[in-house]
């Protein structure tokens, strides 16, 4: 399990599995006919459907297979566990029943992940990984020299936005003006450092703009398993940089 970077670590003690589970669990009974029942309005759109036993959930009914699955360990979590380690282990298994002190009070599926809180973890993620970039780039170059590595259209585009505020009266630093991507293509040496650089650019891009856009990023389970790639290949970059700012310290 991927562990939260640490300066991260505040907000994922603040956000935990229970701020996007839902705690109004509809249930059936083992002497009811999971598959009748399931068909009827109450359980329209819902593909796991607890069953009790008396007060006890003894197992889950699957829509997908059309089965009934004995409850164990790996469909369980801690209404308290932290949201973003969780993150991490949803793909694994589309739904967790979730539990509150001693008893099973929810559900968390792969389609709480559009909930608020998981833009939060993913927006504070992407915040921390481009305030390490300005970092790293303002330790190896003087001034806006760095500018000069990008093509001519990300160059416009930086000074564009550069002289639109200045129209203002704003004066902008060309860190300021310069989108991650930019960003990240002069810190390729770095980033791109045993990995392939395109492809891990193409995904905090694609993180970067459904973030942005709050979009519908999660659809189904292959959507489930690139937008978890994605937070983790941002998650990367940024231990990257931070390893790499420790060791500037250490030497200094």
């Amino acid at each position: 399990m991927t562990a939260v970077m640490p300066s991260l670590a505040g907000l994922n003690e603040g956000l935990r599995v229970r701020t996007i589970a839902a705690f109004d669990l509809l249930t059936c009974t083992v002497s009811e006919n999971v598959a009748e029942v399931s068909s009827g309005d109450k359980f329209d759109g819902i593909d796991q459907i607890p069953i009790m036993d008396g007060e006890r959930i003894v197992a889950v009914w699957e829509r997908a297979s059309n089965r009934n699955r004995l409850l164990d360990d790996s469909l369980l979590v801690s209404a308290d566990a932290p949201l973003w380690d969780f993150i991490h282990t949803l793909h694994q298994q589309p739904y967790r029943l979730v539990v509150d002190k001693t008893r099973i009070a929810g559900i968390v599926t792969w389609s709480d992940l559009l909930k608020v809180p998981v833009f939060v973890l993913a927006f504070s993620l992407l915040a921390e990984l481009e305030l390490a970039m300005n970092r790293k780039i303002g330790q190896l170059f003087t001034h806006d020299s760095w500018v000069g590595l990008l093509n001519d259209e990300s160059q416009r585009k930086i000074r564009g936005r550069q002289a639109a505020r200045k129209r203002a009266n704003i004066d902008l630093e060309a860190i300021e003006a310069a989108d991650l991507w930019q960003k990240a293509t002069v810190l390729r040496a770095f980033l791109g450092e045993g990995r392939n650089f395109q492809t891990d650019l193409e995904k905090v891009r694609q993180l970067r703009n459904d973030v942005d856009h709050v979009k519908d990023m999660v659809k189904g389970t292959a959507d489930l398993a690139r937008f978890v790639e994605h937070l983790e290949t941002a998650e990367a970059w940024l231990k990257i940089l931070n390893q790499a700012e420790a060791a500037t310290a250490a030497t200094a």
